[in-house]
């Protein structure tokens, strides 16, 4: 299952947030030079930008090269990186965010996450992007970032960030353990029924409370629902679709792996990280993106590789997390603070940054170039650890959640009510009844 963050920021601090930034849109309106024409921009950007991500050692040094290269480029240029202090960018991260927005003190640069960025969009937060990528078009290269990733910044027809990472969700095997039963490693052809026959193959148990060795782990429900035709909610945000026929279908996927066919972690054997954990080799199959390859590289028990999420009815839909990085739509600098996120983000900025190997470029060019392609860790099988992901995208297989100003709650009522799902406590039909009650009051009108 995707290891993701969700956030919860509060729903009063987000209405103090959107009536701070409405009180800050208004006067900046009559302001020279803000109204009815695109923003003025120097020859040369300077002076100090802010920049806050969530923070950690990995991240913060992974930062360190870029900022010396942006101040190579841009030499009046300055990033005063504050780490958010959060650990990542989960909820705390975010409610310091909106908290700091509300205040007028928020960064110039900053990240957001996935399940969070429709209620930053919604609440007035980000500075739209449009007119600068039109005046710099050949700058910026929108067209080198991944589709999925341009579209997962948009809110409202505005594109309000730009990507600074994001793969979709990709099935992690256990080499050996698919060798020692004979099966043939997944294909781009592969369905939900190859899958499942697989991971009842996979699947040792020996009469004891928990499997020796599982097929699979949890799969991704937004990929699920997804590649059986349905979704979450429609594209104006107005009605719930959870309880779809194609949605059901994908539920009851869900719940017979765990339930009927018992190939995928029950409760008590989720718990159980020696058997639902990928690295301690007692698991045929994760469901996880690229991200998970900082974690991965650690392997040494046995041989991995990586795979294309499997078709469903309607084809293969993998959910992609994209790195939103915005700028604050109360900037004092907003030229300079592009300057840094289009660097960031850009070319040179991601190759710098993901010099590691490990994480997922959103630039095209850069997920082709050799020295990612070619990245190898001692137990890796291929290169597909790296092509797998980029080759979703470009198959136009991939997309990222449609933003809503509810989003959060949306995410987790989902959730909530998931649990009867894997235990089996309702039926499918009543899991989305349940979360249709829950979630409706929450679409726009």
């Amino acid at each position: 299952m995707l290891r993701r963050t969700y956030i919860r920021t509060s729903a009063a601090t987000f209405a103090t947030l959107g009536a701070t930034l409405l009180g800050a849109c208004s006067m900046g309106a009559s302001s020279p030079g803000q109204a009815g024409r695109g923003p003025a921009r120097d020859a040369e950007p300077s002076g100090p930008v802010t920049m806050m991500t969530g923070g950690g050692a990995a991240e913060e040094a992974a930062l360190k090269p870029v900022f010396a290269a942006l101040a190579t480029k841009h030499s009046k240029l300055t990033v005063e990186y504050t780490p958010g202090g959060t650990g990542g960018v989960n909820a705390a991260y975010n409610e310091k965010l909106a908290s700091l927005m509300a205040g007028g003190a928020a960064p110039d640069v900053f990240k957001s996450a996935p399940f969070g960025f429709g209620q930053f969009a919604h609440a007035g937060a980000y500075l739209a992007l449009d007119d600068r990528l039109r005046r710099q078009a050949a700058e910026v290269k929108p067209e080198d970032f991944f589709p999925s990733h341009l579209e997962g910044s948009k809110y409202g027809g505005k594109l309000y960030a730009l990507s600074q990472s994001g793969a979709p969700q990709a099935l992690w095997l256990n080499v050996d353990l698919w060798q020692r039963e004979g099966l043939t490693l997944p294909s781009w052809d592969s369905t939900w029924a190859d899958l499942l026959r697989a991971s009842q193959a996979l699947t040792k148990r020996d009469g004891g409370p928990n499997a020796i060795q599982l097929g699979m782990n949890r799969p991704d429900w937004v990929s699920w629902i997804w590649s059986a035709g349905g979704d979450i909610y429609n594209a104006e945000g107005t009605r719930m679709l959870i309880d779809q026929p194609p949605a059901i279908e994908a539920l009851t996927w869900l719940q017979d792996a765990v339930q009927k066919h018992r190939v995928a972690p029950n409760q008590e054997e989720l718990a159980d990280t020696g058997l639902s954990a990928f690295p301690n080799g007692r698991l045929g199959a994760n469901i996880v993106n690229r991200g998970a390859l900082g974690m991965y590289r650690a392997i040494d028990g046995f041989t991995y590789d990586a795979a294309p999420l499997p078709k469903g009815p309607k084809g293969r839909v993998a959910h992609t997390a994209v790195g939103h990085t915005s700028v604050w739509s109360g900037s004092k600098a907003p030229d300079a603070a592009f300057t840094v996120l289009n660097f960031v983000c850009g070319v040179e900025g991601q190759r710098l940054y993901y010099a590691d190997g490990f994480g997922h470029p959103s630039r095209r060019s850069v997920t082709q170039e050799t020295w990612f392609k070619e990245f190898k860790t001692p137990r890796s099988a291929s290169n597909r650890i790296n092509t797998i992901f980029p080759d979703t995208l470009t198959r136009n297989e991939a997309r990222a959640i449609t933003p809503h100003p509810r989003e959060s709650d949306i995410n987790q009522a989902v959730l909530r009510n998931l649990a009867t799902l894997w235990n089996g406590a309702k039926t499918p039909r009543d899991v989305a009844a349940a979360i249709i009650a829950e979630t409706s009051p929450m679409m726009l009108k």
